[in-house]
Order: C-alpha cells, then sequence, then structure tokens
C-alpha cells in the first residue's frame, strides 16, 4: 500500500509541473502559467483558477499541487502589552486534616491515580487497535503521514490516472494536428488558358473533438508554378471524426489549387493553432489554450 501511495505522489508531483493553469484577476483570464511562473506571481489561495481536466474555475486553495507556493493574507493579532504580575508565588495554605473525616491517605490517592492512568491507557491503545484494523495510513504530497482512508485514495488515484490519460491523448492532437486535421479540394473545373470554378474546400476533422473553425490557405497555381494569387476560406462547426466543405472563390487565371491549413481553433480540445507560429525550444504543450 505504501508503495502504490508514494506512486501516487510522485506522479502528482511530475503532473504538476507538466499541467499548464489559467489565473482570473475579476476583469480578465491570463496563462497559460506552469508551476514555477505562479510561484513568482505570488498567487492566493482565493484566486480564481483552471487547468484542463477540471470543468469549472476554482481557487488556488482547492488545488492541492499548488498549496505549497501559495502566499499567506493572514496576519497576527495586535500586540498587547503583558500585566505587571506579581513574581512571587502565593502563600500556600497548610491543609487542616484534624476534623476531616474525608482526608484519604497519600497512598491511597497514588494508587487510585495510577489506576486510572491505566485503564485510561488501555482504552487509547484499544481505539488504535480498532482504526489500525479498518484502513490503512495516507500521506500528503511530501509524503508525511496525515491520516487513515483507503476508500479515498483508491478514487483520488483512479481520477488521477483518468485524467492523466486525457492529458496525454489531447496533447497529442494538438502536438500532431496537422497529422489529424486536413484540407483538399473536390474535382474543380479549370480552363487549360487559364480559370479556376466550382471549387470546393474540403476539411477532414480525425480529431475526436468539434473544430469551431478552421482558416484554410487556397494558393491559386499558374502554369509556370507561380502563384497566381490566394484566399483564405472559413469552415466552422466541423464534427469529430467527419468532413465538411465550402466554396471557394473563382478565379480568372490558374489552372491547379493548392489548399493547406492555416488556422484550427477548438474549445473542447484546447487548441490555438497557427501554422505561421514557430513553437519555441523546449516547450511541451505550445498549441495549448483556453477560449
Amino acid at each position: 500500500m505504501a508503495v502504490i501511495i508514494s506512486k501516487i505522489v510522485e506522479k502528482r508531483k511530475y503532473k504538476s509541473k507538466m499541467r499548464k493553469y489559467f489565473i482570473h484577476n475579476g476583469e480578465a483570464e491570463n496563462g497559460p502559467f506552469d508551476t514555477e511562473q505562479l510561484k513568482t506571481m505570488q498567487i492566493k489561495s482565493e484566486t480564481p483558477i483552471w487547468y484542463e481536466g477540471i470543468q469549472n474555475w476554482t481557487i488556488a486553495g482547492n488545488v492541492e499541487e499548488l498549496k505549497s507556493i501559495i502566499v499567506s493574507t493572514s496576519t497576527p493579532p495586535k500586540f498587547e502589552k503583558f500585566s505587571q504580575q506579581n513574581i512571587n508565588p502565593p502563600v500556600f495554605p497548610k491543609p487542616n486534616y484534624g476534623n476531616n473525616q474525608n482526608f484519604e491517605p497519600e497512598k491511597s490517592k497514588t494508587l487510585r491515580n495510577a489506576l486510572i492512568g491505566v485503564g485510561v491507557l488501555i482504552l487509547v491503545f484499544v481505539g488504535l487497535a480498532i482504526s489500525s484494523n479498518n484502513s490503512q495510513p495516507t500521506y500528503n504530497e511530501n509524503s508525511d503521514f496525515i491520516g487513515v482512508d483507503t476508500a479515498e485514495v483508491a478514487i483520488d488515484y483512479e481520477k488521477d490516472r483518468i485524467n492523466e490519460e486525457l492529458t496525454i491523448k489531447n496533447r497529442n492532437y494538438r502536438n500532431n494536428i496537422e497529422q489529424y486535421v486536413g484540407a483538399s479540394t473536390n474535382r474543380y473545373s479549370y480552363n487549360e488558358l487559364g480559370g479556376i470554378s466550382n471549387l470546393d474546400i474540403i476539411v477532414t476533422n480525425n480529431t475526436e473533438y468539434l473544430l469551431d473553425e478552421v482558416n484554410v490557405n487556397v494558393d491559386y497555381i499558374k502554369d509556370n508554378g507561380g502563384i497566381y494569387k490566394s484566399e483564405i476560406v472559413t469552415i466552422y462547426n466541423i464534427p469529430a471524426k467527419q468532413d465538411k466543405s465550402a466554396s471557394a472563390p473563382e478565379s480568372d487565371r490558374g489552372t491547379s489549387v493548392e489548399a493547406k491549413i492555416q488556422t484550427i481553433s477548438s474549445k473542447k480540445l484546447h487548441i490555438c493553432y497557427d501554422n505561421t507560429f514557430a513553437p519555441k525550444a523546449g516547450e511541451i504543450d505550445p498549441y495549448f489554450c483556453k477560449q
């Protein structure tokens, strides 16, 4: 069990480093940021935050991986001077046992207190034994012992596994989007002396998500191989695993056409792709965005 918990902790630490976060200042959202960037921004517990894998916005204090970097907003109470106290202890009155019929010898009191102490210890050990039989220990992200709840550990582990698989799958779509989304043409008409007509642009969506908007760059090629002109054709709401087409402008010159994806946006896939954008070296998810 301890080995499983340790693996969960390591996965959470790795996942928190890879995860991209968005924050909201009350007027606009900003991001994405990684954990190290959030640390320098000194976010607070009540800072609104979102990351891929959750449906709605939450606050930083609810994200386990961010608790260690949250800046505390609590302040100490106002300092008040201590009042002057008497440094001498009060006079201890000597007890008078002469007329006290309820007086017990000192040995009797000591024995009774010892028996009470033993009884309390027995009850404590019994309680601990029952508790240990019903559950196993759990640990926080720093591997410190925090309590016992095997059911909660199992649920958290399954949630983490599902979210991690979803994140990896979606990141693969975004990083290789040109392999999943393509543009082509129909059997258009052209004149050997120049001229293109009846041209449709077809976008194929092989992802599992709706594409909200795809812009296709259409080049009209002359007989000598040069580009006569270029047009942008926009196609909206392309369903998952389907094709969708739109008409392209005609041209009075050109004998062939080349169509190439220019931009792709999808709220479901959290992608903002632009083929003119050059990702920085080392970026693991350059086209990720939250719309």
